[in-house]
């Protein structure tokens, strides 16, 4: 433990990051519009898999069987100063379903850099289209 403690208070030492980081999304894990009756939940995650690679993942639920359900996940990255897209993945959809999930494997990162998912969620039921985003926490890539 103390090897580590001195790790990082030595600069260079442990992940030593490009860019100052992002502030914190106080919006990751609230609820969507609370007068939505179908798209109850949505979420993005990600994670470092090694060897300058993230996996993506995320999920789309529904508060009953539906017309549709999607969801798409972008990779972003931390500029400093802003998110910028990365990696847009193809949108997923489910016919008659109450949930989807996707994942998206071996996507190349940058060591230093803070990359989060912004997932787009959605429902089709009738005539009615709800649809919310989320987002992941940040992580960052180390060297």
């Amino acid at each position: 433990m103390a090897v580590l403690a001195i790790a990082l208070a030595i600069p260079g030492q442990a992940m030593a990051a490009q860019t100052p980081p992002p502030p914190e999304v106080v919006t990751s894990f609230t609820p969507f519009d609370p007068n939505f009756n179908y798209l109850e939940n949505g979420s993005a995650y990600i994670s470092y898999s090694g060897n300058g690679e993230a996996s993506l993942w995320g999920e789309s639920i529904a508060t009953r069987r539906v017309d549709s359900v999607g969801i798409q996940l972008v990779l972003q990255r931390w500029t400093g100063s802003e998110w910028i897209d990365v990696y847009t993945g193809e949108k997923a959809e489910m016919s008659n379903a109450s949930r989807i999930n996707k994942t998206i494997d071996n996507l190349s990162v940058s060591s230093g850099y803070y990359y989060r998912v912004k997932s787009s969620h959605w429902i089709t039921y009738g005539s009615t289209k709800e649809d919310g985003a989320r987002y992941s926490s940040t992580l960052l890539i180390p060297d």
